[in-house]
């Protein structure tokens, strides 16, 4: 049988939710982020990682990039993020490159079954090959503190009167609960392919 271990960075609580959810359902160890090393996770077959979008990044994705070359590229990785502003593919896309794209990315999908990479190819930026899906957060006004505060304050004064943001306003402004846990079947279903 093949050990999964589910790895968590949450703030507010929802990609903690999401999380123990895909754990009870893979049957898999269930860790957060700030509590685990790399070393941590060496017995494991695969390793699930889920974490909140803030200003694009993926709350503590660096426990999954930092290592990959480190052993984790050995293993079945799927990631997971989770906010109110992840069913635009175009902030998708955006989220992926600034969490993924790397210089010296020697397992590029766009690579794969070329061996002619000169220096210069390996300098340019090119995503890691992990599996990242996106999940519907949640957002309360009310818990919001000090630097997360300040960051959505000024993303206010950027979105300004923009028809495209009114949406994000409202839900800055009034809240919102987009979770939806029938959504992480996907995940379940890739964690259950076999690794290739």
């Amino acid at each position: 049988m093949r050990k999964t271990a589910v790895v968590y960075y949450s703030k507010y609580g929802t990609t903690k939710k999401y999380a123990g959810i895909i754990s009870d359902e893979l049957g898999a160890d269930l860790f957060e982020a700030r509590n685990i090393k790399f070393r941590d996770l060496k017995d494991y077959d695969t390793v699930v990682f889920g974490g909140g979008i803030y200003s694009g990044g993926i709350g503590g994705i660096e426990l999954i990039t930092r290592n990959w070359y480190k052993g984790l590229n050995e293993k079945k990785v799927i990631c997971f993020a989770v906010g109110i502003a992840a069913d635009s593919e175009e902030n998708r896309q955006q989220c992926l490159d600034i969490n993924f794209k790397r210089r010296f990315v020697t397992d590029a999908e766009e690579d794969h079954g070329r061996e002619d990479l000169s220096a210069s190819e390996l300098l340019k930026e090119k995503r890691l090959p992990i599996r990242c899906f996106f999940l519907p957060g949640a957002f309360d006004p009310c818990k919001v503190k000090g630097r997360d505060k300040f960051i959505i304050g000024i993303t206010k004064k950027m979105i300004g009167d923009s028809p495209e943001g009114k949406y994000l306003l409202d839900y800055f402004n009034k809240g919102c609960d987009l979770v939806d846990t029938g959504k992480i079947k996907p995940i379940i279903e890739a964690c259950l392919q076999h690794h290739i």
